[in-house]
């Protein structure tokens, strides 16, 4: 499964074609936006959605973890779509994903988070604030509006691509590396998710996932 790596001025990352960054040296599986539970949330509301959108999400994160040699997960925000409303289902879910990957989770509280309960202790999600740092790198759920002190990896806008494909295109998600601000911006993990359209620039470079790789950069020079 083709990656691509990037450097953020010392630190390697390899941004991964299952939605994730991950850090060399730490070790750490950098994931977005796995809003868990947003499916049967909308049932619940009588709006239909497909069945099985947690578990393809759960597995596939298991399945990068295990891929890349993860010491630990770093999940910048909305690890669930209402922490307050989890069902019964989603609960047992994640403590079956918890038995089989028992790699320490943190948590950066994204807006989906604030203000929500803590988690069910069985997911055992340490949760870390707004913002957190590991390696030189910053973990903040929306993009800063401005470069930092040093990169920053964020979530929350679930950028995409319009890619060609024949006489139509298709949305692709995408990974957004913006050397203006230093901020990398996260695909959506979950794949049941809209995102924002986002253009190359000549400081800001695009990698698309398609058919199973990440293609890029496009635009810019990362």
């Amino acid at each position: 499964m083709p990656s691509a790596r990037v450097e953020l001025d010392g630190v390697e990352a390899e941004l991964l074609p299952e939605r994730a960054l991950f850090l060399r040296a730490e070790r750490a599986l950098v994931v977005a936006d796995l809003h868990i539970g947003k499916s049967e949330s909308y049932r619940r509301f009588g709006v239909p959605s497909a069945e099985g959108i947690d578990e393809e999400t759960l597995d596939r994160l298991g399945r990068a973890a295990m891929r890349a040699g993860a010491k630990v997960i770093v999940v910048v925000g909305d690890p669930t779509h209402h922490a307050d409303g989890i069902g019964e289902a989603e609960m047992e879910r994640f403590a079956r994903f918890r038995e089989r990957i028992m790699l320490p989770i943190r948590l950066v509280e994204g807006n989906h988070d604030r203000g929500a309960r803590s988690l069910p202790p069985e997911w055992m999600v340490d949760r870390v604030g707004e913002r957190f740092a590991l390696g030189g790198v910053r973990f903040e759920h929306e993009p800063p509006a401005s470069a930092a002190a040093s990169w920053t990896v964020s979530g929350h806008m679930h950028p995409m691509l319009s890619v060609a494909r024949g006489a139509r295109s298709v949305e692709a998600p995408a990974f957004v590396v913006d050397r203006a601000r230093q901020c990398v911006i996260l695909p959506a993990f979950s794949k049941f998710t809209r995102g924002v359209r986002f253009e190359p620039r000549t400081d800001c470079a695009i990698y698309a996932i398609a058919e199973g790789a990440v293609v890029g950069p496009i635009g810019g020079a990362a």
